[in-house]
């Protein structure tokens, strides 16, 4: 296993590597310490927040205590009060009587001063059928049938705590929760008549205080549940006009306390509103920012640092390594410095410039040398083809026989000897190499013969500087420019047609023009005549054909190298230039 994964990383490029060795060395761990910080953190919240949430329902549970005490010290005072039992059990013989009764109660106690709150009110219930209902005193009958009542008489306790949601004829609203204190009047027994004393609080107003408690913000939701029953809580939807709802799931309590008030068994739980998480991020922030910048900006910028001094001069040298131009090997840039890259790229440097020197003095001369063989042999069988052309000597023999015949003139023997001489330099190849003049001497021997061939239809010119005459240059390669020259844009022309042949020395180039004013050629003739000419190559002669001027291209490219340029211009009906642009020789 160690085995194959050392492989592994040995086949891996280094810009792998260093992301693989970032990753697992450090990438992963700081996440995995950030994740462990994190985690103490959230803990810690979380912590705080089961604190929190404790104090609050603590709050909750002393506050509703509290109210529901303060009431229940009310109700102590009027249930030992003896006053209030007579009241209630005596018979009254008319309205006037009960009406100076009552009037003598209320200047004897300080109850009525307490019903003034507008958040709590208190209502006596007896069975006295001559009780006046008004002023906070009724007639049993009246509540026999309320639900609240029948609760309390069903739980057989004497004091009770009750929440409900009904119908209040006695104060015509419709369709509210009303919370009720309910204590039996029941310290003096006899006689045996039922008496009740009901105080009631204001729902809105104890929702409001709960809602109001040191510690209960605006990202605390609380109930507070009776059975299946929210009868308490912050939710703004739970109203006094609405039904109670079923209480919340207990999967979403984060924080649950049992309470009792009076007979009335309740929770109070706080919800999990899922903001302790953007709390603790908020409250610790900048440790957050500080952990994302190590995490993630840190590395990241490490990464690109480290990929720009190290794994992209690693793969600059390697494709430099690679790469090769025009047979050449590529050469290094990235040699400042002195770490071990900038030395292995001096050093493969100092190797390519002895590989590349190698190259020129030995490999390609023996190229060019084994080249100039091929193109040589292709040049005499050419010239062997030349001389045995049957067109050629047929036209020519002709043409002198005919004169001779007719005119008798001494002009055969000039053109006899000039046959010669082009016959001559067909045959002799101890040299490929001529000087210009001796090669615009045979030009001069050829154009003599095809002057003499067509007559009044061609004439000719050589323009010649002296400081071009004794320049070496292949042999047979200016003459095989003017052949084409008679060839392809004198001989197809019936007008009278002339070729003109310059070459001198301008720039450091030595410029050798081969001009005729023969038919010309189209514009795609041109382009493909210009880049054969330009790329001319062995494989080319292989292919056959009209391969002349491509085998003196070829051995002009041997001879000059890659320096030498060729551009045909010509436009039809009016003529053809050949300019051969060769960069002089060093001595």
């Amino acid at each position: 296993m160690k085995n194959y994964i050392v492989k592994k990383l040995y086949s891996m490029g280094i810009k792998k590597k260093i992301i693989l060795f970032y990753l697992v060395c450090v990438i992963i761990p700081l996440f995995v310490a950030d994740g462990i910080i994190a985690g103490i953190i959230l803990s810690a919240e979380n912590k705080e927040r089961q604190n929190l949430n404790e104090g609050v329902a603590s709050s909750i549970e002393f506050t509703l205590e509290s109210d529901f005490g303060t009431i229940d010290e009310m109700a102590k005072s009027v249930y030992l009060n003896s006053g209030m039992y007579d009241f209630m059990n005596s018979r009254y013989a008319s309205d006037y009587e009960y009406y100076l009764a009552f009037s003598n109660l209320r200047k004897s106690s300080t109850l009525w001063d307490f019903a003034s709150l507008e958040h709590c009110s208190f209502t006596f219930y007896a069975d006295n059928p001559t009780i006046v209902g008004g002023g906070g005193i009724q007639n049993i009958d009246k509540i026999l049938d309320e639900q609240w009542y029948k609760d309390f008489k069903a739980s057989g306790q004497n004091k009770l705590l009750w929440i409900g949601y009904y119908k209040d004829d006695t104060k015509d609203i419709e369709n509210r929760r009303h919370i009720y204190l309910i204590q039996a009047m029941n310290y003096y027994p006899l006689p045996v008549k039922e008496k009740i004393l009901v105080f009631e609080i204001g729902y809105d107003y104890l929702v409001s205080e709960l809602t109001g408690l040191s510690g209960i913000s605006d990202d605390f939701l609380f109930e507070v549940v009776e059975g299946d029953r929210v009868v308490l809580s912050n939710n703004l939807s739970d109203t006094s006009q609405n039904d109670f709802r079923i209480k919340t799931d207990i999967a979403n309590v984060s924080y649950s306390k049992d309470i009792s008030i009076y007979g009335c068994d309740m929770q109070i739980n706080i919800i999990n509103t899922g903001n302790y998480v953007k709390r603790a991020i908020n409250k610790n922030l900048v440790i957050v920012l500080i952990l994302a910048t190590i995490s993630l900006i840190l590395p990241l910028l490490g990464l690109v640092f480290f990929k720009n001094i190290f794994t992209n001069r690693l793969i600059n040298l390697s494709n430099t390594v690679k790469g090769y131009n025009d047979e050449h090997l590529k050469l290094a840039t990235d040699t400042e410095g002195s770490d071990e890259i900038s030395l292995l790229a001096r050093n493969y440097n100092n190797m390519a410039g002895r590989i590349n020197y190698l190259i020129d003095t030995v490999y390609k001369h023996q190229l060019r040398e084994s080249e100039s063989i091929m193109a040589r042999q292709k040049a005499e069988l050419l010239a062997l083809q030349s001389q045995i052309n049957p067109h050629f000597l047929f036209n020519a023999l002709e043409s002198i026989r005919m004169h001779s015949i007719i005119k008798r003139e001494p002009e055969t023997a000039r053109m006899i000897e000039n046959l010669a001489v082009i016959q001559r330099q067909y045959v002799e190849w101890d040299s490929d190499i001529v000087k210009i003049s001796d090669e615009m001497n045979f030009v001069t021997a050829y154009l003599d013969i095809q002057s003499y061939r067509f007559g009044d239809r061609l004439s000719y010119s050589l323009e010649i500087e002296d400081s071009v005459k004794g320049i070496d240059i292949p042999k047979l390669s200016i003459v095989t420019f003017v052949e084409n020259a008679c060839i392809h844009g004198v001989e197809p022309k019936a007008s009278k047609c002339w070729i003109f042949v310059r070459s001198y020395i301008r720039d450091g180039f030595i410029y050798i023009e081969i001009e005729d004013t023969g038919i010309g050629m189209e514009e795609e003739e041109i382009s493909s005549l210009s880049d054969r000419m330009n790329n001319a190559s062995i494989d080319m002669l292989k292919e056959g054909g009209r391969v002349g001027i491509i085998n003196a291209c070829l051995r002009l490219k041997m001879y000059a190298g890659n320096g030498i340029k060729f551009e045909v211009s010509s436009e039809e009906a009016v003529g053809t230039i050949i300019t051969i642009k060769m960069p002089m020789k060093e001595e």
